[in-house]
């Protein structure tokens, strides 16, 4: 298993310089789309043990996950583990132009929201006033400086833009690149989570 530090010597040897935000986006959900369900199962199977391994992981006792949504790398041998450990998690859950996380404490605790996404449910709930030591983030695009392109609506940025958690994006190989042409509003992932490791960017 792969050292947990940055590894310079990774290189996919592309940048995306390109300032058509929604083009880079297409290309790399197609990228992801068109990997057979086989093996994005057996990716994330390889990232989950990854992050099971992960010292910074195995220390927190509060920590912000996200529900995989299609071909998204899937965390939930991750999200089992924690709960089964007592660790504190929580989920977003979006309204119009805002994201809150809401703490879970089982698997069932959860149905279908925005976007198709599985979310949890907040009857009787108010949000997580609590702040994580480790957030997972989703992304559609990331780069080895801790650049991240979402999904375009900017939930994780204003979240987090004034938060100091840290900030693990997760993603395939393929959806990685040496460089992405960021703005100051970007808020920047502290580690890189692929099959190949958890890398400090």
């Amino acid at each position: 298993m792969m050292n947990h530090k940055a590894q310079s010597n990774i290189q996919t040897g592309e940048q995306v310089l390109t300032r058509n935000r929604n083009q880079v986006r297409s290309r790399y959900k197609k990228r992801r789309a068109d990997m057979p369900p086989f093996l994005a199962e057996l990716l994330s199977d390889r990232i989950s043990k990854e992050v099971l391994s992960w010292e910074c992981y195995q220390k927190a006792a509060a920590v912000f996950f996200y529900y995989p949504l299609g071909n998204e790398v899937s965390l939930l041998p991750v999200i089992e583990d924690a709960l089964s450990k007592g660790k504190r998690a929580a989920f977003p859950k979006t309204v119009k132009d805002s994201m809150q996380f809401y703490e879970v404490t089982d698997l069932s605790e959860f149905s279908e929201g925005s976007f198709h996404v599985m979310e949890p449910d907040i009857k009787g709930k108010k949000p997580a006033d609590w702040e994580p030591e480790l957030c997972f983030v989703p992304g559609v695009v990331f780069d080895r400086q801790g650049g991240r392109f979402g999904y375009g609506k900017g939930y994780y940025d204003r979240y987090f833009v004034r938060k100091s958690c840290c900030l693990a994006g997760c993603a395939y190989e393929c959806q990685t690149v040496d460089r992405l042409q960021t703005d100051a509003w970007d808020v920047r992932m502290n580690y890189l989570v692929t099959e190949k490791g958890v890398f400090s960017v």
